[in-house]
């Protein structure tokens, strides 16, 4: 907004709001058909998820009969720091409001594996932002191993992420790195694609 002393004015930049608001909106149903086709390649669990102040909320997801008792439904919140998607969308975060985050967040030890220092988490979601992926591997619930990729939004923000879960025992990292990773990637990219569609019909009405 903009104020000539008196009175507030938007600003041209309101418009990024519309289309965080039509990405958020609609997001579940452009996901759904691309997560229930990536399960079923995958034979494993998948979901989408938006930060939501320091946790993440399943906005949309398919689950396998395999998966492990943390599974979550729809509307589900897990702490961003212990999960794959979290951990993605904190990645995409620019320098000050990550430090911010990392100042203010609680970082709960749910495993053993847990990374709960804050130098730690700080080097791991670097390496996120480089490779443009995040793997965690049993840190919110022992034996359950999860990859997870961005979906951004036209201007390259990251606004949700999109993960597939599998129990580790069943699924090495090399498992994850030549199988569910690639497929991941691929559906990302697809929802992305679908969410711009979306966006840019709204805006022509």
């Amino acid at each position: 907004m903009r104020t000539d002393g008196r009175l507030f004015f938007l600003t041209p930049r309101v418009l990024e709001l519309g289309y965080a608001y039509v990405c958020s909106a609609g997001l579940p149903d452009v996901a759904q058909p691309h997560l229930e086709d990536l399960s079923a390649r995958v034979r494993e669990s998948a979901s989408v998820s938006v930060l939501d102040g320091d946790d993440i909320i399943l906005v949309a997801r398919v689950a396998t009969p395999r998966i492990m008792t943390v599974t979550g439904t729809v509307g589900t919140r897990f702490p961003a720091a212990a999960t794959s998607t979290g951990r993605v969308i904190l990645a995409g975060f620019d320098d000050d409001a990550l430090n911010s985050y990392l100042s203010r967040v609680t970082l709960l030890k749910l495993t053993r594996y847990t990374i709960t220092d804050r130098a730690r988490l700080r080097a791991e979601l670097e390496r996120v932002r480089q490779r443009g992926y995040a793997i965690v591997d049993q840190e919110l619930e022992e034996g359950l191993r999860a990859v997870a990729a961005p979906i951004r939004d036209t201007c390259g923000r990251v606004v949700a992420a999109l993960n597939v879960s599998a129990y580790a025992g069943r699924s090495s990292f090399e498992d994850i790195h030549h199988r569910l990773r690639p497929a991941l990637l691929k559906t990302a990219a697809l929802i992305e694609a679908d969410l711009a569609s979306v966006a840019c019909r709204d805006a022509e009405r």
